[in-house]
């Protein structure tokens, strides 16, 4: 079944609400929060995540580390991927100059869904702070 709902509003507490109710239903049922992060799950092994071991495959697929600035955002209660502070804290190492990582608490796997002006406002205060690659 797919649910449709009208597009959230940025800072429209109304619609967002009508649209986590819609996808809590939907994953009510285990089996169907199983298929859906089933797939998500089976690309990715959070253990791993930042070692040494999942860097030199991630260089192997992609060709290397980013070489960009880059904000990495993780939400404590993200279902799909569980990482540790310290995991977060390794991403900026295999990024460019200027890069973070932050573990934001209290939001998951769509933080952007759940809390849209605190998760746009740590992105648009990273992006005010932050050089664009060669102008630094």
């Amino acid at each position: 079944m797919v649910v449709r709902t009208a597009p959230i509003v940025r800072g429209d507490d109304a619609a967002r609400t009508i649209r986590t109710v819609h996808i809590r239903e939907a994953l009510a049922d285990p089996a169907h929060l199983n298929a859906a992060l089933g797939y998500y799950w089976g690309q990715f092994d959070p253990t791993r995540f930042g070692s040494p071991e999942w860097a030199s495959e991630q260089e192997a697929a992609w060709g290397g580390s980013v070489p960009q600035p880059t904000l990495y955002l993780h939400g404590t209660t993200d279902g799909c991927h569980g990482v540790s502070e310290q995991q977060v804290a390794r991403v900026p190492g295999y990024a460019g100059p200027g890069s973070e990582g932050k573990l934001v608490d209290g939001v998951g796997h769509f933080m952007l869904v759940e809390r849209p002006d605190e998760i746009n406002g740590l992105i648009t205060d990273w992006l005010h702070r932050t050089p664009a690659v060669g102008q630094a």
